[in-house]
C-alpha cells in the first residue's frame, strides 16, 4: 500500500510505500507497561534504525513487529492486510535475528538452518541445507572460517553470530529483517561485511528494522532513527539529519563517556588501596609476558577468536603455566547459555557467587543475602528489582546482574569476558565508573572487548594476532589506532586454527 507514514515526531511527512505499519500498540506485562502507545511505519526497502536504553522497550517492539507476541492494544498490519500473528509473519518472509541466540548447540550448523526451514525436507535435506548456509556464509562473510560440520556450540560467538544472520538471510522470499543487535560479537572486518550485504538487499527491496547501541552503526547504515524511551517513541529523524549526541540526549542519557573522569572515580572517604604484588601471571608459548598486578585493569585486545579467549579461561581454570589468586570471579560471554540461571530471581542470580561470604557455619544468611541484592540492585540501578525473575529484564539489565554477582565476591581477580554486549552508553558508564572503583580497592580485573574503544579504561592492554601476545600498551599508546595496526601486523601471519 503507498500512504503517509504515520510519524508524529520527527519527520515531516512523505509518500512511501509502507509495508509494516503499528498503530497504538501497548504491551504490558503484570505492572510494568513495555510499550505505551506506539505509532511507527517501516517503509519497502528501507532500514529503520531504533535505539533507547536497555529496558526502553526495544526488543519487546520488535517481537510485536515479527508476530511473537500480540499488543494488549493497538494493532500491527502488513501491507496485504489480514491479521499479524507469528504463521503470517513467517509467510510474509520476515525473520528476526535475536541479540540472544537461538541457536541449538547439540547440532551442527547445516542441522540448524534446516530445522527452521520448512522447505528441507526429503532425502536431500542435508545437502540443501549445506549448499544454502555456505553460499550465504561465504556471499556475506567472505573468509568466515565456520564449519558447517561442526556443533554451533563449539563455534566461537562471532562465528554463532554469523551463522545466526546466515539462518534468517537463508529465508526464501525475504522481505523483512529485523535485527537486534547484530553486530555486538562480530570483528570490525565482519561487521562492515554485514553492512555492505543489508544494503544490497535493501536495494531489491528487503525492508529493516535495526536495534544497536552503537550509534554511529546505527547513523550510517539507516534511513530514519525511532528513539524509544520508557515504552514510547519520543523521536523519530532521517539519520542524515541528527547526530550521535542529539539521538543520546533524546534517549535522556548522557551524551559521551568521559574517560579521563572515569579514571579518576574513587570510591567515597576510601583510600586508594592498591597494593603491590601479582594477582596472576602465566607461562608458556604465547604467554610468556602477560601478568597482572593488584588494583589494576588489564584490557585484552585485537581480532575476535585470536585468543583473548584463551586466555581467560587459563586464569580461570588456573592451568599449567598459571600462578592465578585463589580467590576469582568470572563474567562468561554468552550470558544465556553459561551466566544467567534463568529459573532463579534476580537475587538468587546475584547472591550465587558469593555464598562463602554470606555462610556463617555453613548456612547462607538471609538476611545478608537480602542486604547484598538490595546493595548492588540500587547501586547499578537494575531496572526490575532484586524480586524479578532474571528473565522479565532486558539484555542490558541482565548483563548488570552479571557484572554484580562478580563484584559481589570478595574475589581478587574478576575476570571478564566482553562483558558489555548489548548494554547502553549510560549503562556503559556505570560499568566502567564500578570497575575503576573496584580497582581502586585492590581487585585486578582483566578484560577482555570486541569494542576496542573500550581500551581507553584500561591501565595497560595486550594486543592479540594468531593465537599469541604481539604487543603491551599503556598510557598515551591506547588508541583504537593502535590496536588495529597492531591486530593486522603483517599481512602475512597465519589465521588462528579454527
Amino acid at each position: 500500500m503507498t500512504a503517509a507514514v504515520k510519524n508524529p515526531i520527527g519527520v515531516a511527512a512523505e509518500t512511501h510505500e509502507v509495508v509494516l505499519a503499528a498503530d497504538g500498540v501497548t504491551k504490558t506485562y503484570g505492572s510494568t507497561t513495555a510499550l505505551s502507545g506506539i505509532d511507527i511505519a517501516i517503509d519497502r526497502g528501507e532500514i529503520l534504525g531504533l535505539v533507547g536504553h536497555n529496558g526502553a522497550g526495544k526488543s519487546t517492539l520488535m517481537r510485536v513487529l515479527a508476530g511473537r507476541e500480540q499488543p494488549d492494544a493497538g494493532r500491527v498490519t502488513w501491507h496485504t492486510g489480514g491479521a499479524w500473528t507469528q504463521k503470517t509473519a513467517a509467510d510474509a518472509g520476515v525473520r528476526m535475528i535475536y541479540q540472544e541466540l537461538a541457536l541449538c548447540p547439540d547440532l551442527t550448523v547445516a542441522e540448524n538452518i534446516a530445522l527452521s526451514d520448512p522447505s528441507a525436507r526429503g532425502w536431500s535435506w542435508r545437502r540443501r541445507a549445506e549448499r544454502g548456509v555456505v553460499d550465504v556464509l561465504d556471499s556475506v562473510f567472505p573468509g568466515h572460517g565456520v564449519s558447517i560440520v561442526r556443533r554451533t556450540s563449539d563455534l566461537s560467538m562471532a562465528q554463532r553470530q554469523m551463522v545466526e544472520i546466515a539462518r534468517a538471510l537463508c529465508t526464501p522470499h525475504l522481505s523483512m529483517l529485523i535485527l537486534d543487535e547484530p553486530t555486538e560479537s562480530l570483528s570490525v572486518n565482519a561487521t562492515r561485511q554485514l553492512y555492505a550485504h543489508l544494503r544490497r538487499l535493501t536495494e531489491q527491496g528487503v525492508s529493516m528494522v535495526l536495534i544497536s547501541h552503537r550509534m554511529q552503526e546505527v547513523l550510517s547504515a539507516a534511513d530514519r532513527i525511532a528513539v524509544m524511551k520508557d515504552g514510547r517513541i519520543v523521536d523519530v529523524v532521517a539519520a542524515r539529519q541528527t547526530d550521535e549526541d542529539a539521538l543520546l540526549t533524546a534517549m535522556g542519557g548522557e551524551v559521551r563517556a568521559d574517560t579521563a573522569t572515569m579514571r579518576r572515580v574513587t570510591a567515597d572517604g576510601d583510600a586508594d588501596l592498591r597494593a603491590d604484588g601479582t594477582v596472576a601471571r602465566l607461562t608458556g608459548a604465547g604467554h610468556d609476558d602477560f601478568s597482572v598486578q593488584a588494583g589494576e585493569i588489564v584490557g585484552l585486545a585485537g581480532l575476535a577468536g585470536h585468543g583473548q579467549d584463551a586466555l581467560l579461561a587459563r586464569l580461570w581454570t588456573n592451568a599449567r603455566g598459571a600462578t592465578v589468586a585463589r580467590r576469582r570471579a568470572y563474567v562468561p560471554g554468552d550470558r544465556q547459555s553459561s551466566g544467567i540461571f534463568p529459573l532463579w530471581s534476580v537475587a538468587d542470580n546475584l547472591t550465587v557467587s558469593a555464598t562463602r561470604r554470606l555462610a556463617v557455619g555453613g548456612v547462607i544468611r538471609s538476611t545478608q543475602k537480602r542486604r547484598l541484592a538490595a546493595e548492588w540492585v540500587d547501586r547499578l540501578r537494575v531496572k526490575g528489582g532484586a524480586r524479578a525473575p532474571i528473565t522479565s529484564l532486558s539484555g542490558g539489565n541482565q548483563q548488570k546482574v552479571l557484572v554484580a554477582r562478580a563484584f559481589a565476591t570478595d574475589a581478587a581477580l574478576v575476570l571478564l569476558d566482553d562483558p558489555f554486549r548489548g548494554v547502553d552508553v549510560s549503562t556503559k558508564n556505570e560499568l566502567y565508573a564500578l570497575m575503576r572503583v573496584e580497582a581502586s580497592r585492590g581487585r585486578s580485573i582483566v578484560w577482555y572487548s570486541t569494542e576496542n574503544s573500550e581500551m581507553a579504561h584500561c591501565d595497560r592492554v595486550y594486543v592479540f594476532r594468531s593465537g599469541r601476545i604481539v604487543s603491551e600498551l599503556t598510557g598515551d599508546e591506547i588508541t583504537e589506532d593502535r590496536i588495529i595496526a597492531d591486530s593486522f601486523g603483517d599481512a602475512h601471519t597465519p589465521e588462528p586454527t579454527r
